[in-house]
């Protein structure tokens, strides 16, 4: 999700003190392919060490990278596809006039159906080392050598509360846990920028993650309530969520959408 043209990266501190970074970048080509210009700003409540961010870093490096590539590849299909189909002919009928061989049309097929695919594939070697390919690739890497990491107020919040989720038992969680100042200032108008792009990030961790019918349980936590499902919210505790979203940061994902729902209805 873009903002204001600003997309955010968030490093989250979680209870247990590993931390983990969330952003929208596994659908870079998507992002590439909408043409739109953006900055990216990096969020922090604990500062991160150094090595994380460099790592974090050559992730994204790694993700402009073939998403550059999966963008070319699409952009540059129908092109691809007609000359290998043109080549496939070429080869098939110069193979069956030049060359004689007892199993002419199984020969000449496999000849024509070899030539193509090498065709295919050069192609797109060739594509993707085209000025605007690489222009793109120094464009992003660009924009990421840019971003800037500082310390904000509505993360700081988040790791807190994190940490005070962490200590409660899920009925707990379920009767009280939006009854803190700590998610009060989580849901400020302040932050909304921030929470939005947040939970989007979130829930794209989970629609990867988790199964169908995991998600139509979490589906129906947000719309209805998690006093309503109680017992739902109960098997939840049970979900082995992803390395980036564990238990505590599901179930604040699931109480600032349940909020958020609310507000618009």
């Amino acid at each position: 999700m873009i903002l204001n043209n600003t997309i955010y990266v968030f490093h989250i501190r979680k209870h247990n003190g590993a931390g983990t970074y969330l952003h929208p970048f596994e659908d870079f080509d998507k992002i590439i392919a909408t043409g739109n210009s953006f900055q990216l700003e990096g969020r922090y409540g604990e500062q991160p060490v150094i090595e994380s961010l460099t790592a974090f870093r050559n992730t994204i490096y790694r993700i402009v990278e073939e998403s550059v590539n999966n963008w070319v590849n699409e952009s540059k299909f129908i092109p691809r596809f007609l000359i290998s189909a043109a080549t496939f002919l070429l080869a098939y009928f110069f193979y069956s006039f030049a060359i004689r061989t007892p199993i002419p049309m199984i020969d000449n097929i496999v000849f024509a159906i070899i030539c193509a695919v090498i065709c295919y594939f050069f192609l797109g070697r060739r594509y993707r080392e085209t000025t605007t390919a690489s222009k793109l690739r120094a464009h992003y890497r660009g924009i990421i050598d840019r971003i800037v990491f500082s310390q904000s107020n509505f993360i700081t919040t988040l790791e807190a509360f994190l940490v005070r989720l962490s200590v409660k038992s899920v009925d707990e969680i379920i009767k009280n846990g939006t009854d803190c100042d700590e998610f009060t200032e989580l849901m400020s108008d302040e932050h909304r920028d921030e929470r939005n792009q947040l939970l989007s990030y979130i829930e794209k961790v989970l629609k990867k993650q988790l199964s169908g019918h995991q998600k139509r349980l979490v589906n129906k936590i947000i719309m209805t309530g998690m006093e309503k499902n109680a017992a739902l919210v109960e098997e939840l505790d049970l979900i082995n969520v992803a390395d980036e979203v564990d238990i505590n940061l599901l179930f604040s994902y699931l109480l600032l959408r349940e909020k958020n729902h609310k507000k618009t209805v």
